[in-house]
């Protein structure tokens, strides 16, 4: 299947790395099929990419900048990835990428879910209020790349 897109040109897409969202994505509720796409020059980043529309939505581990991160979601919302296995969930939030990157925030209060052997993916709402809708990530991404480039080419074997 191929998809024609602004940001990532012409796609040629595997049918079977279609991620199903049941309710779609608060905004983007007519949307329920996207593809990750995996870019070296973006990363951390990630991308949700529409099947249907030219819709894609910059996402990121939360992992990359909180190691602690463990939001409190009601089990109601797993029911709906039909996870068989918890090293099949994938987490991710969304980012927010404005012009001035360095104002750059992370959605920590509504994670997206999703079930990598079934291919099925919610986005949560996290309970109390624990966790902000704009988390400021710049500052945490940078120290983290700038500590991967220390060890970069490291033979860690020899320590």
């Amino acid at each position: 299947m191929h998809i024609q897109t602004t940001v990532f040109g012409e796609l040629e897409i595997n049918e079977d790395k279609i991620i199903t969202f049941p309710e779609g994505i608060p905004g983007f509720e007519n949307l329920t099929r996207f593809v990750m796409i995996i870019l070296d020059q973006t990363k951390p980043f990630l991308w949700l990419q529409s099947v249907d529309e030219d819709v894609s939505i910059p996402v990121i581990s939360p992992f990359e900048f909180d190691a602690d991160y463990a939001p409190s979601i009601d089990d109601g919302q797993f029911a709906h990835l039909e996870l068989e296995k918890e090293e099949d969930l994938l987490v991710l939030v969304v980012a927010v990428i404005p012009p001035v990157v360095t104002h750059m925030t992370a959605n920590l209060a509504a994670p997206i879910l999703i079930n990598t052997a079934a291919n099925i993916g919610i986005q949560a709402l996290v309970e109390n209020g624990e966790f902000p809708v704009r988390f400021p990530i710049f500052e945490a991404i940078s120290r983290q790349m700038r500590k991967e480039a220390l060890h970069a080419g490291t033979d860690t074997a020899d320590s």
